[in-house]
């Protein structure tokens, strides 16, 4: 009677096993025909969208494919190598006689396997976004199955199945290295080691490292490129980062040809939250805005409109003075004290690949500003100043809402189509000078940066000089809440200051390296004339004070409606202790190299300094995740970002795609290692200890053990995933 009731039990579910693998089957196949719909009427959109899940899903299959072929060579049976994910649309195996090949089959069909035919299916799934290997007696979560089968991944020796664990994260670095080796065949452009600006004070700048400097050695270590060494930016980067306080040499090719060896220790910069060591070298642009730009029809729109510049446009000259360089371009920027500045760009629109094709001369005009602080790697707050003069803070810009309140109101716009009201969080706008915060007058940058520490999670008084709707500029009494960013410790207001330029109104004198005297100005005084030629704006007293350097000037001002003057002897050394900034963006192309390996060999040393490269930096950002003043959470990636930054760099070239799935294999490498059940590297700890003890760790230890591991994977990609929506959607 019990043999009768299993047996009409079993009957009963195998119709509805087989109806539902039925449904799943043909739910897989709808979205497919919707998704080649949707490819052919968007070609351009679907090729790059197939790139990436090919992309994604082929370093997931090299890292099975490791799996796979040291299983077989370690005598484990292995059921099933999958190309794909989801249901299988094509089934081969070889049989004794010839071979079984199966088309659409039904989703989890058993096959009967009869002595001599091959154990292995190899399958081509529905979804291209990896693979995976089945061998009998494994299992990823919980304890391996038990049974007789000597070929059983259970009954193999523990130093087999370690090895099998591990060939997929070699697989990974090894995939990675013949990936790099091809391109370094090919030849592949990648930016250039040179020196396109230098901090001052940094250790770079302290070891006379200058803008323009070509770096050919790091530590020793360089590329072969025509007979000549080099070395791309990323080997600079990498060597402050994997530093820990020990000297780096660099040998560095000067504009003029010479070379000299210089040895720096890469060190924090000042106001950093995060522990990483820098040498305060960034890598260089050229002076043509991306070409890559006209690609992106939005994207060249939105160049025009705010910036009436083109992709491909080089610019000539600044203010009417030729720039051959990045670093004079950035000069002759930093010294152009004035409301605007005048670009002569050349130009040729539509783009042409023709090298002899007709450019036109066009000029744009664009608005300046200046930092409230100068660029110091030591010294976050290195006020600037004119002279000793620091003209007052103005917010530049307005943050918007918090993360959780753009989610909110992109749900509420989006999903409930309901207008967002604003207003609430329009306490302060862009233009507003700053006339008091707390209790201090017409604060300088350093001061602002301390209230808003001391006012942390509290009610921070601010009074500002707004224009109302008639252009009147009026007081207004508004009142801000500082917090901490999601993240980070740093305090913030919610606005960014910069100096209000457009007035003459001094906020402070301050003492200032080099100078003779201090100006004896009271703080909120009108500067009416510089030398005796009246001024309305600091850029004019700017102007005037760089023309006078070395000699004594006057200085006139209004004060409570009556006149004042001071004299002052500008010294030789900084009479304007400031920087003048584009105050847009403009997206200049990267100054890359090509870097090509003469021979194979060589490019296997290029491919694999690289891949270690990749690998060391990812441990130092794992480090960093468990340090106090490390890498907050929010600055990592997972799959979303990932493949939202694989979907933009298809936009690039087929090289820098390639590179870049390079970085991610290697990246996955040292993810699948981590010491973390479910993960490689938690199935080798385990192998470990069975080594040891001489017998597997036990279930009931085991599966705790591995739902933790679970877990915590699920909530950091829950974390991760977040964050990568925010900054993508938001």
């Amino acid at each position: 009677m019990t043999e009768q009731n299993e047996q009409t039990q079993q009957d009963s579910s195998e119709p509805q096993a087989e109806q539902n693998n039925n449904k799943q089957l043909i739910l897989s196949l709808v979205i497919a025909a919707v998704a080649v719909a949707w490819g052919i009427k968007n070609p351009s959109t679907a090729l790059r969208v197939l790139a990436v899940l090919l992309g994604f899903g082929g370093i997931i299959m090299i890292h099975e494919f490791g799996h796979f072929i040291v299983a077989k060579l370690g005598g484990i049976k292995v059921e099933a190598f999958s190309i794909g994910m989801g249901p299988v649309i094509l089934g081969i195996r070889k049989l004794k006689k010839g071979w079984k090949i199966r088309l659409m089959p039904k989703i989890g069909e058993e096959q009967q396997v009869e002595e001599g035919d091959n154990e292995t299916e190899y399958q081509i799934a529905l979804l291209p976004i990896g693979g995976f290997v089945r061998m009998l007696g494994q299992s990823d979560t919980g304890a391996a199955d038990e049974n007789d089968d000597p070929r059983s991944y259970s009954n193999r020796p523990v130093w087999i199945r370690i090895c099998v664990v591990s060939a997929g994260v070699v697989f990974n670095a090894v995939g990675a290295i013949v990936l790099f080796m091809a391109l370094y065949m090919n030849g592949i452009d990648l930016p250039a080691g040179i020196a396109g600006h230098v901090a001052v004070n940094s250790p770079a700048y302290d070891a006379g490292i200058k803008a323009g400097d070509k770096i050919v050695e790091v530590n020793g270590d360089y590329f072969t490129v025509d007979g000549e060494r080099c070395v791309d930016f990323e080997s600079i980067f990498q060597a402050a980062l994997l530093s820990s306080g020990e000297p780096v040499s660099y040998v560095v090719e000067r504009l003029d040809g010479t070379k000299e060896e210089i040895k720096l220790i890469p060190e924090k910069p000042a106001g950093s939250e995060k522990s990483l060591r820098f040498t305060g070298i960034s890598k260089a642009n050229t002076l043509e805005i991306d070409p890559a730009i006209a690609k992106v029809p939005e994207y060249v729109d939105d160049l025009w409109n705010t910036k009436k510049l083109r992709p491909g446009d080089v610019v000539k000259a600044v203010n009417g003075q030729a720039v051959q360089t990045p670093w004079s371009f950035a000069e002759k920027e930093a010294e152009a004290f004035r409301s605007e500045v005048e670009l002569t760009v050349s130009r040729q629109w539509p783009l042409s690949e023709d090298p002899d094709a007709p450019r036109t001369i066009a000029t744009v005009k664009l608005p300046m500003t200046v930092a409230p602080v100068s660029d110091n790697f030591r010294n976050e707050y290195d006020l600037t100043h004119f002279c000793s003069m620091v003209p007052r803070l103005k917010v530049e810009e307005v943050a918007g809402p918090s993360k959780f309140k753009r989610l909110a109101n992109w749900f509420t716009e989006t999903v409930l189509r309901r207008e967002v009201d604003e207003s609430a969080n329009d306490f302060l706008q862009k233009g507003d000078i700053l006339l008091k915060v707390a209790d201090v007058d017409y604060p300088n940058y350093k001061q602002l940066r301390d209230l808003t520490n001391e006012y942390k999670d509290k009610n921070l008084a601010i009074t500002v000089l707004r224009k109302n709707d008639a252009g009147l500029a009026e007081e207004m009494g508004l009142t801000v809440h500082p917090k901490a960013r999601t993240g980070s410790k740093r305090v913030t207001v919610g606005f960014a200051p910069g100096l209000d330029m457009e007035s003459p109104v001094t906020a402070q004198v301050i003492s200032a390296s080099g100078q003779a005297a201090i100006l004896d100005i009271p703080a909120g005084a009108v500067i009416v004339a510089v030398d005796g030629q009246p001024v309305s704006s600091f850029y004019e007293i700017a102007d005037l004070l760089v023309k006078n350097k070395g000699q004594k000037v006057s200085v006139d001002y209004r004060f409570n409606g009556e006149a004042g003057g001071t004299a002052v002897e500008i010294s030789e050394y900084e009479p304007v202790h400031a920087q003048a900034l584009i105050a847009v963006y403009l997206p200049f192309a990267e100054l890359t190299q090509r870097f090509k390996a003469s021979n194979p060999l060589r490019a296997i040393k290029m491919g694999s300094k690289k891949v270690w490269q990749f690998i060391a930096g990812n441990y130092v950002t794992l480090g960093q995740l468990f340090k106090k003043d490390g890498i907050p959470m929010s600055a990592l990636s997972g799959p979303v970002g990932i493949i939202s930054m694989t979907y933009q760099v298809t936009e690039a070239s087929l090289g820098r795609y390639l590179y870049f799935l390079g970085l991610i294999s290697s990246c996955l490498a040292v993810m699948n290692l981590m010491p973390i059940p479910v993960l490689d590297g938690g199935h080798i700890v385990l192998l470990i200890i069975e080594k040891i003890t001489g017998k597997p760790v036990h279930e009931k230890v085991l599966a705790p053990i591995m739902y933790i591991g679970l877990a915590l994977i699920l909530g950091l990609v829950l974390v991760i995933t977040y964050n990568d929506l925010i900054r993508i959607l938001f």
